[in-house]
């Protein structure tokens, strides 16, 4: 599970850099050595982004 719980994470993970950005490369690892479920915490506001992101790589979502 990641949590991505500070104002402007997904812009974060977007636009940085992972080769100078620790906590970004964290993040990569994390949801790319994923086998079978990928949780993402994040705030409302911020899901829609990430939602279309995934959906536009046919990859399965689901927001609760």
């Amino acid at each position: 599970m990641l949590l991505l719980a500070d104002a402007g994470s997904i812009q974060r993970w977007a636009s940085a850099d992972p080769a100078t950005d620790e906590v970004l490369r964290v993040w990569y690892v994390a949801g790319t050595r994923t086998r079978r479920l990928a949780a993402v915490a994040l705030p409302d506001q911020e899901s829609d982004q990430p939602a279309q992101l995934l959906t536009d790589r046919q990859v399965p979502i689901r927001i609760v």
